[in-house]
């Protein structure tokens, strides 16, 4: 696999805060992968560095196969 991703799921807490559930660390080869990894009715908190080594975080729905 080509990127670690660290994934926490998004829980909603109240209107204005959201609870961020613990880490956990996933490999995939392209953001894209991941996500069909994901639970599609589920929002997720990622982070992760890309090939230029810069650091990217990122708030992602799952996504369908279909």
């Amino acid at each position: 696999m080509r990127y670690t991703y660290k994934v926490r799921e998004l829980k909603p807490h109240t209107e204005e805060s959201v609870d961020v559930g613990e880490a956990q660390e996933m490999q995939a080869m392209s953001l894209k992968k991941l996500q069909r990894k994901l639970d599609p009715k589920k929002k997720y908190f990622i982070e992760y560095k890309n090939k230029k080594n810069n650091h990217i975080s990122k708030t992602i729905e799952g996504r369908n196969n279909g």
